[in-house]
């Protein structure tokens, strides 16, 4: 059979290809090959549009109650930064893998272009830290509340004037013949898209893979890959950006771009490096952005900012009730954010992602030390469970950041809110239902425990993920308090100047 591309595949190769390699994606490949040289023209583009939608609001009116997304450049911008690009980025992953990464980001893109240019030197080990996932994860979330990125302008443009700068120092720095150390060690939003990638049903491996032994490093710099892994011994995607650059579209080719089952990586966690960064991630993202959203609807956060006042005020520290900071703060419209605001949603949200995290953890342990007979088979099953718990961590996100889609619908569509909450309880439901299969899976797979234990665990896991379902529930329905930012977003009263 001719191939376009490559060179002629055998008859004797497709009608024989091990089981294995029946999922290979030939023609994924030849898109890849075919069209790769000229990514950097839909990089360039992407880059253009982001510079656009970042600055062409901060020149823009205030939105009037009568505005829409194709009257008003900021609430355009609103609309695809938040209600679209964010959530259509980690949705597409499962079907796609890290494309954006790999093809369409200008993060990245920039960043490789800097390290063209720059000073090529070695990655040191503390860059290389896995723990930057947690920390930029935090940060980036806890600025967006502080900075009001989804409705604040400035708060958008500066949040990402940071990322970009960062991501060309880095570029700058470490960045050599086409590598992303940015897109491997820091992007904040890369990182959260790689841990997504587990559960995708895209692959790119190695067609015949060696095995990996203690003497072959699972990632080497310089590599072919932009993300430096070793390819020969590939076995995860949490760093891989689909760009297809090892992929050939031959037979022979070391790697090709196989289909697999939905949570395979996840269901086999132990065979594709599993690490604790990404363990913490999973662990404190529920309540991490349940804190970010629930703040803006409940009292309770009311009720914690005045504590937090009161006590500020007996001991006489005036100075956090200043103005805050206009590069770390909202001070757009009415919201004129103190110190205390700053301090108090910071430690709202930590406080939530912490105790969520705790408990989550804690329950998770219980099942796993149900089911286990050492202490080696006790971490196994911990991180098995805790990985189980991936569709559920992001669709919290989703739900927690990407509210716009629907506020968009809703206003300028007239979507019914009733469809609104059908929408958003099934997509929550549908990722508890899809961990509570994957966590079965596992567990009743365990032959030498007992019924009862493995029942247990498995209640355990039940009780986690309904004690998520009732921490969204009020963001689901919408219900509670509404404060004055939301009322603006609804175009409930209009802001000043």
């Amino acid at each position: 059979m001719p191939d376009k591309v490559g060179k002629q595949i055998p008859v004797k190769y497709l009608n024989n290809k091990p089981a294995f390699q029946k999922a290979r994606l030939v023609w994924l490949e030849k898109i890849f090959l075919k069209f790769r040289k000229n990514f950097y023209i839909v990089q360039a583009i992407m880059f253009l549009l982001f510079l656009y939608l970042t600055i062409a609001p901060l020149f823009a009116s205030v939105p009037k109650s009568h505005d829409t997304i194709f009257t008003n450049v900021t609430l355009l911008s609103q609309f695809l930064f938040w209600g679209v690009w964010y959530g259509f980025c980690l949705l597409s992953v499962i079907v796609i893998g890290r494309l954006w990464c790999g093809l369409l980001c200008p993060l990245g893109a920039l960043s490789e272009w800097a390290g063209r240019l720059g000073l090529k030197r070695e990655v040191p080990r503390w860059v290389k830290w896995n723990g930057w996932l947690v920390i930029m994860f935090l940060l980036v979330t806890i600025l967006g509340q502080t900075m009001d990125v989804r409705d604040d302008p400035k708060g958008l443009a500066l949040l990402f004037l940071y990322i970009f700068v960062l991501a060309f120092i880095v570029g700058l720095l470490f960045g050599k013949r086409g590598s992303r150390p940015w897109c491997r060690y820091f992007c904040p939003i890369g990182k959260i898209l790689g841990v997504v990638s587990r559960l995708g049903i895209l692959d790119f491996k190695p067609n015949k893979q060696r095995k990996k032994t203690e003497q072959l490093p699972e990632y080497i710099e310089g590599s072919l890959c932009p993300t430096d892994y070793n390819l020969s011994i590939k076995s995860t995607t949490n760093n891989c950006i689909t760009c297809g650059a090892c992929t050939h579209a031959k037979p022979k080719a070391m790697l090709g771009i196989y289909l697999r089952k939905p949570g395979f990586e996840v269901k086999n966690i132990m065979n594709h490096s599993p690490n604790w960064s990404e363990i913490i991630f999973i662990l404190i993202t529920p309540g991490l952005c349940a804190g970010g959203f629930l703040w803006l609807i409940l009292n309770d956060y009311n009720v914690f900012r005045d504590y937090v006042g009161g006590i500020l005020l007996d001991n006489n520290f005036m100075w956090f009730f200043n103005q805050a900071s206009p590069l770390l703060s909202s001070q757009t419209w009415n919201q004129n954010f103190t110190w205390l605001d700053v301090i108090s949603i910071t430690l709202y949200m930590s406080f939530y992602g912490m105790i969520i995290a705790l408990i989550l953890a804690g329950t998770n342990a219980i099942a796993s030390k149900l089911i286990s007979c050492n202490k080696e088979q006790f971490k196994k099953s911990f991180k098995i469970i805790t990985y189980q718990f991936i569709p559920v961590a992001i669709l919290s996100i989703i739900i927690g950041l990407c509210g716009k889609f629907f506020e968009v619908l809703h206003d300028d569509f007239n979507l019914p809110e009733l469809i609104e909450v059908w929408i958003k309880s099934i997509m929550l439901i549908s990722s508890m239902l899809w961990t509570f299969i994957l966590s079965y899976q596992y567990v009743f797979s365990l032959q030498s425990v007992a019924f009862y234990k493995k029942s247990m665990a498995l209640l355990l896991v039940i009780i986690n993920i309904l004690m998520i379902l009732y921490m969204w529930w009020p963001a689901i329905l919408g219900q509670g308090y509404m404060s004055e930012v939301e009322m603006i977003r609804q175009h409930l009263i209009v802001p000043g100047k």
